[in-house]
């Protein structure tokens, strides 16, 4: 059985019974602004943002939530660090007790005219649905039994083992210099003859 994808009911929507200082209902402006700015409409972008910046404090505060969940929904990989700047952008702002519009602004412009990419969203969409209507379910793969769990110490997997096989990278740099892995895993190699397991200092995961 599918699960629900759709939004909650408008009735339980707070923003439905708002409207901005011109008369717009609030949950219309978030509607534009997301849709504006997924379409790189700079301009009626920034008109909504305003609307929701002067209607108050709250809605202030909902805007930026909705900027910044577009960072991610709606920009995604196209500009990776976008949560970041936004969390500037939004620190700034509230340093200012919500009178630096400037900032709104740049936020706006900013994701407006960012390459966008959903597939983050999409993917996040599909795996809720499927998991939680039980046709996907997580893998555990041997590789992940290493050293830091209890089924791979169980399988007497050390530390020489996690960093032949565990520590293992896909989509490497190039130029990656493994000097330092190739001591340690003679390190470890020797350890296993010379040092109690354990001994060694535990790599982070």
């Amino acid at each position: 059985m599918m699960v629900s994808m759709g939004p909650p009911p408008h009735t339980q929507d707070p923003y439905t019974r708002l409207r901005s200082p011109r008369g717009v209902p609030v949950d219309q402006l978030v509607s534009v602004l997301q849709k504006e700015i997924r379409r790189s409409h700079v301009d009626n972008a920034v008109l909504a943002a305003y609307e929701m910046h002067t209607t108050s404090p709250a809605v202030a505060a909902h805007l930026w939530r909705r900027l910044r969940v577009i960072a991610v929904e709606d920009v995604g990989m196209g500009a990776p660090l976008a949560p970041v700047l936004l969390r500037e952008l939004q620190a700034d702002y509230d340093a200012s007790g919500g009178t630096d519009w400037m900032q709104v602004v740049h936020a706006v412009r900013y994701l407006a005219t960012a390459p966008k990419d959903r597939t983050s969203s999409e993917h996040a969409d599909y795996v809720r649905v499927m998991v939680d209507a039980g046709r996907l379910r997580v893998s555990v793969p041997d590789y992940a039994l290493c050293v830091h769990t209890r089924a791979g110490q169980e399988l007497g997997r050390g530390l020489l083992q996690w960093w032949e096989n565990g520590a293992r990278v896909h989509d490497e740099s190039p130029g990656a210099d493994h000097t330092y892995r190739d001591a340690l895993i003679a390190l470890c190699r020797r350890a296993e003859e010379d040092v109690k397991p354990g001994a060694w200092p535990r790599p982070t995961r």
